[in-house]
């Protein structure tokens, strides 16, 4: 985690992560310190180079928290692209869209409804990619100078993500998920299994059908003979 110069009155305030070094799908914790007055705002960003194809760009975001309370602010800029489609999935697809001007397309989105989102993020464009840069912005509520804001990286992609409070700015590194060794050692058996299962089924509706038959059989000799 590193660390940018501030503003002369840097030392005013201070904020620490917690844990310094995540991983991909942590929730992460925002501890401040020695701040003044009653709100401090955070802000989380991110950037994700998409590639173009036949003309257009994608990129979807999932499972995006947003906060209790309206103080906030979604943004996205698109550089490269010649138009910024933002959709997001509440009960319906909202969309807004925004033309490029020098070739950045900029939208934001204030005082979002506190949920999870589905967000994507589409356009058209002639270069063979587009840099995403990603800000969510979230006012907090400081008591006795110090507040505590708690994020899941779920939504954010491994790599390098920005984080500024007051007015101390860090980069920090997302490291990626590892997969548990027993997701690929147990698929296998998996299938196995239930191969196994169904092969002790189909064995079963053979004896049932076998004494079906037996017994259908047996019941029309008894009868011809009682005929007789």
């Amino acid at each position: 985690m590193v660390t940018l110069p501030g503003a002369a009155s840097a030392a005013a305030n201070s904020w620490e992560l917690v844990p310094e070094s995540p991983v991909a799908g942590d929730i992460i914790e925002i501890k401040g310190s020695n701040f003044t007055g009653d709100t401090a705002e955070i802000l989380v960003s991110f950037e994700k180079d998409v590639p173009v194809s036949e003309g257009r760009y994608e990129y979807l975001l999932e499972n995006v928290e947003i906060s209790p309370g309206f103080k906030n602010r979604f943004n996205v800029q698109a550089k490269g692209a010649e138009d910024l489609n933002v959709r997001v999935k509440m009960i319906l697809w909202i969309s807004r869209t925004a033309k490029a001007k020098g070739g950045v397309a900029e939208i934001s989105q204030s005082a979002v409804p506190p949920g999870t989102y589905q967000i994507r993020i589409d356009g058209k464009s002639n270069a063979s990619e587009v840099k995403l840069r990603i800000t969510g912005r979230q006012q907090m509520e400081v008591n006795s100078g110090n507040f505590s804001y708690r994020y899941n990286t779920e939504s954010i992609p491994a790599g390098n993500f920005e984080i500024k409070a007051g007015n101390t700015t860090k980069q920090v590194t997302l490291k990626p998920a590892e997969k548990p060794p027993s997701d690929v050692n147990t698929s296998p058996g998996k299938k196995e299994s239930s191969k196994k299962d169904f092969s002790g089924e189909w064995k079963n509706w053979n004896i049932l059908a076998a004494g079906t038959l037996t017994g259908v059989i047996l019941l029309l000799f008894y009868s011809r003979r009682k005929k007789r």
